[in-house]
């Protein structure tokens, strides 16, 4: 099959629309039909985009955190990097949802700005969970001695939660939140917000378990945050796994906690 035909089956091109949506990017043609880059791809294409500049600022940051190393900093510190780090991490594995709602709302009055709102709900999600995070991390006065070993332990755990009934329960729906199942029922912008909530706190129960475990380790550790970016992406974005699968990423983990818990 041709390129052009791949793109059009999944619906990131179309056949060119008078008056339709950026006629100047007619960048593919099949047959005698001119064919331009749908709206909802290029939107989707943003949401990506802003990921990258989240990543490259996460990376910026990573660097420059070395006082945070052994704790989260301030309140405001620690809400602006972990909101940063959320869209660089979660952003991409979103992609999908904000794909498919986007193609499901393009003809409904202001579609652009609830595709926004849903990402942005999504996000708002994972920053409250960060807050909590942060709260209790403090309440409970860390960083201790051996916060080391607790690291690990925590990604230990977190390996642990992926054979729990609650994992595999949120990440069934998380999977079934990516498939809207047609056309949103009631107002747009209330969609919005209801889908993006939903599908973070799936998200949220499919992935807690590596996100206390990153607060845990510190946020200025870049290489176990791709780590757990990596993670986050194979438990959203892969295929649907199998028993075996699901044994095989949690010995991982448990393995990786016990591997940052010697280092450590």
């Amino acid at each position: 099959m041709a390129h052009a035909q791949v793109l059009s089956a999944v619906g990131l091109i179309r056949p060119s629309r008078r008056r339709g949506f950026c006629p100047a990017c007619r960048l593919f043609q099949t047959g005698d039909a001119p064919q331009e880059i749908a709206a909802p791809a290029l939107i989707a294409l943003g949401f990506l985009i802003v990921g990258a500049l989240a990543w490259a600022l996460t990376i910026a940051w990573s660097r420059a955190m070395d006082d945070m190393a052994m704790g989260l900093g301030s309140f405001d510190q620690f809400v602006a990097s972990w909101a940063v780090m959320m869209a660089a991490m979660m952003l991409p594995s979103a992609i999908p949802l904000v794909f498919e709602f986007a193609q499901n709302t393009e003809r409904r009055r202001g579609w652009q700005a609830a595709t926004a709102l849903l990402g942005a709900t999504y996000l708002s999600v994972w920053l409250v969970f960060g807050v909590v995070c942060y709260t209790l991390y403090n309440a409970v006065g860390m960083p201790w001695p051996n916060q080391g070993l607790i690291g690990g332990a925590a990604l230990v755990i977190a390996g642990l939660y992926g054979l729990t009934p609650v994992k595999r329960a949120s990440e069934a729906f998380c999977r079934e939140r990516c498939a809207l199942h047609g056309p949103l029922p009631f107002n747009l912008m209330r969609s919005a917000v209801v889908v993006g909530a939903r599908y973070g706190l799936s998200c949220v129960g499919c992935s807690a378990g590596l996100m206390v475990a990153m607060v845990l380790i510190g946020m200025s550790d870049l290489l176990w945050m791709i780590v757990l970016a990596a993670v986050v992406l194979v438990y959203k974005i892969a295929p649907a796994p199998t028993p075996r699968s699901m044994v095989v990423l949690s010995v991982a983990l448990v393995v990786l906690g016990v591997l940052y818990a010697v280092r450590a």
